[in-house]
């Protein structure tokens, strides 16, 4: 049994160390979204890729706005255009795939999951990284949402 109970307690050795270079603790590897160490949250992946177009707090008032086809949403209001319940699919859909936004001239809204993977540097490590900025970009646009009056 000895034998036994050194690779038992070599596989679990593996994993805590799989799950703390992934940047999380082995409960966050059970999710895969636990924040590690230089990820982004989401709010600075906001910043960063989002508030040209939709403005600093989501109103849809950046810089790029005055430029574009269709005004982008106001993003504080999903919640209350779905009738006061964050569509969480929808825009996790709308973020990784791009949706069906015309309001970006002859193009649709950046396919972020394919940015981010590149971001990620492709591959595996590139598509976990694209899963991980979507949920957290999720998240993010789920904490700014504003109650209907």
């Amino acid at each position: 049994m000895r034998g036994f109970d050194r690779l038992v307690s070599g596989i679990a050795f593996l994993l805590l160390l799989a799950a703390t270079a992934l940047g999380g603790t082995a409960a966050g590897a059970q999710t895969g979204l636990s924040r590690g160490a230089g990820f982004p949250s989401g709010e600075q992946l906001f910043q960063e890729h989002c508030a040209t177009c939709h403005g600093g707090d989501g109103k849809g008032n950046g810089p790029m706005a005055q430029v574009l086809k269709t005004p982008p949403a106001d993003l504080t209001q999903m919640s209350v255009r779905a009738g006061g319940t964050f569509p969480a699919a929808r825009v996790v859909e709308i973020i990784r795939y791009g949706g069906d936004i015309s309001g970006h001239g002859t193009a649709v809204m950046p396919v972020w999951g394919k940015v981010f993977s590149s971001k990620g540097g492709g591959g595996k490590g590139g598509g976990a990284y694209s899963r991980r900025a979507v949920i957290e970009l999720k998240r993010y646009l789920e904490s700014i949402q504003k109650k209907a009056p």
